[in-house]
């Protein structure tokens, strides 16, 4: 699983920076890998930010427990 992160200024304000938290706690996990994006351009729209991508798939109004869920999830159950 791919996760990318917006470090944008709106996701960033909007508390993407907390988000790091998960990273660290989740970063030596196998299957899963992390990356800072400076803009994905898509929190002006539909999806509110913090925004994240996974895989191909745009996630808004994204927090440290969601993540963590998503990504407990994967784990648990892999790409099924």
């Amino acid at each position: 699983m791919n996760i990318d992160i917006c470090i944008g200024t709106t996701c960033h304000l909007m508390g993407g920076s907390y988000l790091e938290e998960i990273v660290k706690k989740y970063k030596d996990s196998k299957g899963i890998k992390f990356r800072y994006v400076t803009c994905f351009e898509v929190c002006n729209g539909d999806i509110p930010a913090p925004v994240i991508k996974i895989d191909n798939k745009y996630i808004g109004n994204m927090n440290n427990e969601k993540l963590e869920n998503i990504i407990n999830d994967f784990l648990k159950n892999g790409d099924e």
